[in-house]
C-alpha cells in the first residue's frame, strides 16, 4: 500500500475556471487483485466494495475493510461474480454468471451463504445499486429480450418498474428512503430520467435535446447527479437538485462524466477527451471544481477517476499510470479534497 501528499492548483470555478487556494491531497493506493481493482461504492466507516478483474477475464468483488485488509467475495460454483454492493452493515448484494452466461442476483452476509434470485419469468437479472436497509435495484431480461427495471425489496418481493408512457425504465441507484433514479426512454427513442419516490410514484424530467444514453446516481436528499451523450456517446454531466433545476456542467470544457453524489451534495468524476490525459474531479455544492490527479498518472491516455465519494468526503476510485505500457488498474483512497 502505497501514500502519497500531493499539493495541487487544479481548483476551478465552473465559470471561468478562477483558481482557488491550493489544497493539499493525499492519496492511498491498493490492490485488490493483481491485475485490476475497480472501486465502485464507499461507506461512512469508510469501507470500500468494488470489482476485480482476473488474468482469466473472469471477475469477482472486494471489500476492502478500514483496517486495509482485503475481502474477495465469489459466488459459489459462478463464472464470475459481476457486481456487489453494501445492503446493510453485514449484508451484501450482487449479480453473477453462471456458466451458461446467465445472469442471476444474489443476497447475504458478506461471508456468505448466498441466496440467488432471479425477477419471474425473467431471462437475465442484473443488480445495480443497493441501500442500507436492504432493498436492490436493477434490470432483468424478458423471453423477447426486452429489459425491464425492477425493486427488490428486503422481504424477497419484486416490484417491476415501468414510468407512465416509457417503452424502458432502466434504474441506476437507489437510496436509503427508497427513492429510486434512473432513465426512461420512450416510443420515438428519448432518453429522460426519471426519480420514483418511495410510495412508487414517477417523476419524469427532460435531459438535453439529443441525448441517447444517459446515467444518474441519487443520494439521500434527492438530489441527483448523472451524465447523459449524443449520439457520439461523448458524455457531459448535470446536477438536478430537489426542485427540479437541472445544471448541466463540464471540467475545462473537457468531456465529463459524473460517478457518485454524496449526501452533503458533493460529486465526483472524471473528465478528459479520447486519447488524452483523464483526471478525476469533486464538485462542490457551490459549483467549484477541484481537480484530482494520482501522482504519476500525468501522461497522456493516463487515467485517475474518481468512482464514490462518502459523507466524510473520502473518495476512492481507480487509476493507470500510462494505458499504453501498464494496463494495471489501481485502487486509490484521497482525502483532504474539502
Amino acid at each position: 500500500m502505497k501514500k502519497t501528499s500531493i499539493a495541487l492548483l487544479g481548483l476551478f470555478a465552473v465559470a471561468g475556471f478562477t483558481a482557488l487556494p491550493v489544497q493539499a491531497q493525499t492519496y492511498t493506493s491498493f490492490d485488490a487483485d493483481p491485475h485490476a481493482t475497480e472501486p465502485a461504492k464507499i461507506d461512512s466507516s469508510g469501507r470500500i466494495i468494488g470489482t476485480v478483474f482476473h488474468s482469466n477475464q473472469t471477475y469477482g468483488g472486494f471489500i476492502r475493510n478500514t483496517d486495509g485488509s482485503i475481502t474477495l467475495i465469489s459466488y459459489p460454483g459462478s463464472l464470475s461474480t459481476d457486481w456487489i454492493g453494501f445492503a446493510g452493515s453485514t449484508e451484501i448484494a450482487g449479480s453473477y454468471s453462471d456458466t451458461s452466461y446467465v445472469e442471476h442476483g444474489f443476497f447475504g452476509p458478506i461471508g456468505g451463504p448466498y441466496t440467488r434470485f432471479d425477477v419471474p419469468s425473467s431471462k437475465q437479472t442484473t443488480l445495480v445499486a443497493a441501500n442500507s436497509v436492504g432493498q436492490a435495484i436493477g434490470s432483468w431480461t424478458d423471453l423477447s429480450g426486452i429489459e425491464h427495471g425492477f425493486l427488490r425489496n428486503a422481504d424477497g418481493s419484486i416490484v417491476t418498474l415501468a414510468a407512465p408512457g416509457a417503452a424502458a425504465t432502466i434504474p441506476n441507484d437507489i437510496n436509503t428512503s427508497g427513492q429510486i433514479a434512473g432513465w426512461t426512454q420512450d416510443s420515438s427513442g428519448v432518453v429522460h430520467g426519471f426519480l420514483r419516490s418511495s410510495g412508487g410514484s414517477y417523476t419524469v424530467y427532460s435531459l438535453p435535446s439529443g441525448t441517447v444514453n444517459a446515467s444518474v446516481h441519487l443520494n439521500d436528499a434527492g438530489q441527483i447527479a448523472g451524465s447523459y451523450a449524443g449520439s457520439n456517446y461523448v458524455y457531459y454531466a448535470f446536477f438536478r437538485d430537489t426542485n427540479g433545476t437541472l445544471t448541466t456542467f463540464t471540467v475545462n470544457g473537457a468531456p465529463t462524466s459524473a460517478s457518485d453524489i454524496n449526501q452533503g451534495g458533493y460529486i465526483v468524476g472524471v473528465y478528459g477527451a479520447r486519447n488524452s490525459l483523464h483526471r478525476g474531479f469533486m464538485r462542490r455544492p457551490d459549483g467549484t471544481i477541484v481537480s484530482l490527479e494520482y501522482p504519476g498518472a500525468s501522461f497522456i491516455n493516463s487515467t485517475t477517476a474518481a468512482t464514490c465519494i462518502n459523507q466524510s468526503g473520502t473518495i476512492a476510485g481507480r487509476y493507470q499510470i500510462n494505458t499504453t505500457t501498464q494496463t494495471t488498474v489501481h485502487g486509490f483512497i484521497v482525502t483532504g479534497v474539502n
